[in-house]
C-alpha cells in the first residue's frame, strides 16, 4: 500500500511538477531572449550615438582633404580660382569669367561651409559633454559670434559679387571700352548694394525704398542676363 500511496503521489504530483518544471524552463528562455534584446538595443543606441555625429564629420574632412590632395591634379584648379580672386590684377578671360559666375552661386553653401567650420568645435563639446552640454547650448555661442556674423558669411555674400565687379573693370581697362563692361559691373554693384544693407540692417528689408531697389536690382539683372 505504500508503493501505491507513493504512486498515487507521483500521480497527483509528478504532472504538476514537470509542468512547473516546464514553466520555469520557459520562463528562463523568456529571460534569455530579454536580455539578449536588451543588449542588442544598447548595442544599438550606442553605435547610433557614435555614427550620428561621427558620420557627417567623417564625410566632411574627406571633402576638405578631397579638394587639396593630390596637389598636383588640384593645384590646377585653385589656380583657376586665385585668377578670379585676384581681380583685377590679373587679365580676364572667358574661363576667370565663367568662373567668377559659378562662385556668384554658390553663396549659400560657401556660407553652410563656415557656419560648419564654426560649429565643427562646439558641436564636438556637445558631443562629448553630452551630460553638461547640449546641442541647443552649442548654437548660443554661434548667435553671439561677432566673426562670423559681421565679417565671415557677410563676406561669403558679398565677395563673389566684389570679385566680378572688379573683373569687369579690368576687361574695360583693358578693352578701352565703357560697354558693356560698366554695365554688366553696375549689375553686380546693385546686387552688393541691396544685400549689404539686407544684412546689416534686416529692419529695411520692410522699407519701401529697399523693397524698390531689391525689385530693380532683380529686374535688371533678368534683362542684362536675358537680352545682353
Amino acid at each position: 500500500s505504500g508503493g501505491g500511496a507513493d504512486a498515487g503521489k507521483f500521480h497527483l504530483y509528478g504532472p504538476g511538477t514537470v509542468e512547473e518544471g516546464t514553466a520555469d524552463a520557459n520562463f528562463g528562455g523568456d529571460s534569455d531572449a530579454h536580455l539578449t534584446n536588451t543588449a542588442t538595443v544598447s548595442w544599438m543606441e550606442f553605435f547610433a550615438d557614435v555614427a550620428a555625429p561621427l558620420f557627417p564629420l567623417t564625410l566632411f574632412a574627406m571633402g576638405c582633404v578631397a579638394v587639396v590632395v593630390p596637389w598636383k591634379k588640384r593645384k590646377g584648379l585653385w589656380t583657376m580660382v586665385s585668377l578670379t580672386v585676384g581681380a583685377p590684377f590679373y587679365e580676364v578671360t572667358f574661363r576667370d569669367g565663367f568662373i567668377g559666375d559659378i562662385l556668384t552661386s554658390t553663396v549659400r553653401p560657401l556660407q553652410d561651409l563656415v557656419f560648419t567650420l564654426f560649429f565643427l568645435p562646439l558641436g564636438l563639446r556637445a558631443w562629448w559633454s553630452s551630460a553638461f552640454y547640449t546641442m541647443d547650448a552649442a548654437a548660443i555661442p554661434m548667435e553671439r559670434n561677432w566673426l562670423l556674423h559681421t565679417v565671415l558669411l557677410p563676406a561669403c555674400t558679398l565677395s563673389p559679387l566684389w570679385w566680378r565687379f572688379l573683373q569687369n573693370l579690368r576687361q574695360c581697362f583693358d578693352a578701352k571700352k565703357r560697354w558693356p563692361y560698366l554695365g554688366n559691373a553696375f549689375k553686380y554693384l546693385m546686387a552688393a548694394e541691396v544685400a549689404t544693407f539686407g544684412m546689416f540692417d534686416p529692419s529695411a528689408k520692410t522699407h519701401p525704398l529697399w523693397m524698390a531697389c531689391f525689385f530693380v536690382a532683380t529686374l535688371y539683372q533678368v534683362w542684362w542676363d536675358v537680352f545682353m
